[in-house]
Protein backbone atom coordinates (compact mmCIF):
# COMPACT_ATOMS: atom_id res chain seq x y z
CA UNK A 1 0.00 0.00 0.00
CA UNK A 2 1.27 3.83 -0.59
CA UNK A 3 0.88 5.50 2.12
CA UNK A 4 1.56 9.50 2.73
CA UNK A 5 4.91 8.76 4.40
CA UNK A 6 6.19 6.78 1.24
CA UNK A 7 4.95 9.40 -1.27
CA UNK A 8 6.76 12.01 1.03
CA UNK A 9 10.41 9.74 1.32
CA UNK A 10 10.01 9.26 -2.54
CA UNK A 11 9.59 12.93 -3.15
CA UNK A 12 12.95 13.73 -1.05
CA UNK A 13 16.16 14.59 -3.03
CA UNK A 14 18.89 13.15 -3.49
CA UNK A 15 20.99 15.28 -1.66
CA UNK A 16 24.37 13.05 -2.31
CA UNK A 17 23.62 13.56 -6.23
CA UNK A 18 22.67 17.11 -5.33
CA UNK A 19 26.30 17.68 -3.66
CA UNK A 20 27.63 16.10 -6.32
CA UNK A 21 25.72 18.15 -9.31
CA UNK A 22 26.80 21.44 -6.73
CA UNK A 23 30.20 20.59 -6.71
CA UNK A 24 30.83 19.52 -10.55
CA UNK A 25 28.91 22.56 -11.65
CA UNK A 26 31.19 24.70 -9.50
CA UNK A 27 34.14 23.36 -11.04
CA UNK A 28 32.40 22.98 -14.24
CA UNK A 29 35.17 25.92 -15.87
CA UNK A 30 38.17 25.00 -13.05
CA UNK A 31 40.93 22.46 -13.81
CA UNK A 32 43.32 20.89 -11.59
CA UNK A 33 46.09 21.30 -13.74
CA UNK A 34 47.21 24.58 -15.89
CA UNK A 35 45.63 24.73 -19.72
CA UNK A 36 45.68 27.78 -22.22
CA UNK A 37 43.02 30.24 -21.43
CA UNK A 38 43.01 29.45 -17.53
CA UNK A 39 44.20 31.59 -14.27
CA UNK A 40 45.81 29.97 -11.08
CA UNK A 41 42.82 30.67 -8.18
CA UNK A 42 44.05 28.82 -5.48
CA UNK A 43 41.84 28.52 -2.66
CA UNK A 44 41.26 26.53 0.51
CA UNK A 45 38.60 24.05 1.08
CA UNK A 46 36.92 26.48 3.55
CA UNK A 47 37.03 28.94 0.38
CA UNK A 48 35.24 26.59 -1.43
CA UNK A 49 32.90 25.70 1.21
CA UNK A 50 31.92 29.31 1.66
CA UNK A 51 31.37 29.43 -1.87
CA UNK A 52 28.86 26.64 -2.40
CA UNK A 53 27.23 27.66 1.19
CA UNK A 54 24.50 30.08 -0.54
CA UNK A 55 23.56 27.01 -2.77
CA UNK A 56 23.54 24.06 0.13
CA UNK A 57 25.70 23.16 2.84
CA UNK A 58 29.21 20.77 1.56
CA UNK A 59 31.47 19.27 4.23
CA UNK A 60 35.02 19.87 4.21
CA UNK A 61 35.68 16.13 4.16
CA UNK A 62 32.72 16.12 0.73
CA UNK A 63 35.13 18.96 -0.79
CA UNK A 64 38.26 16.92 0.20
CA UNK A 65 37.00 13.70 -1.15
CA UNK A 66 35.76 15.09 -4.83
CA UNK A 67 39.09 16.86 -4.84
CA UNK A 68 41.08 14.38 -4.81
CA UNK A 69 38.72 12.67 -6.65
CA UNK A 70 38.90 14.86 -9.69
CA UNK A 71 42.45 14.82 -9.28
CA UNK A 72 43.26 18.38 -7.65
CA UNK A 73 46.69 18.65 -5.43
CA UNK A 74 48.07 21.29 -2.89
CA UNK A 75 49.94 24.48 -3.66
CA UNK A 76 51.81 26.45 -0.66
CA UNK A 77 51.11 30.07 -0.69
CA UNK A 78 54.00 32.51 0.14
CA UNK A 79 52.75 32.78 3.84
CA UNK A 80 53.43 29.12 4.46
CA UNK A 81 49.48 27.85 4.12
CA UNK A 82 48.24 25.85 1.51
CA UNK A 83 45.56 25.34 -0.72
CA UNK A 84 44.08 23.38 -3.91
CA UNK A 85 46.02 24.41 -6.81
CA UNK A 86 43.26 25.30 -8.87
CA UNK A 87 43.20 26.73 -12.76
CA UNK A 88 39.74 28.86 -13.49
CA UNK A 89 38.64 29.45 -17.27
CA UNK A 90 39.48 33.13 -18.08
CA UNK A 91 36.54 33.82 -20.00
CA UNK A 92 33.47 31.63 -18.66
CA UNK A 93 30.23 30.42 -20.94
CA UNK A 94 27.34 32.58 -19.64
Amino acid sequence: MNTKKDNQENALPDKEGFKRELLDGYFMFRKPMPESGFFQENKTTLEIRDDLQPMYAVSDDEIIDYMTEQGYGMISRNDGSVAWAIWRQAQMCE
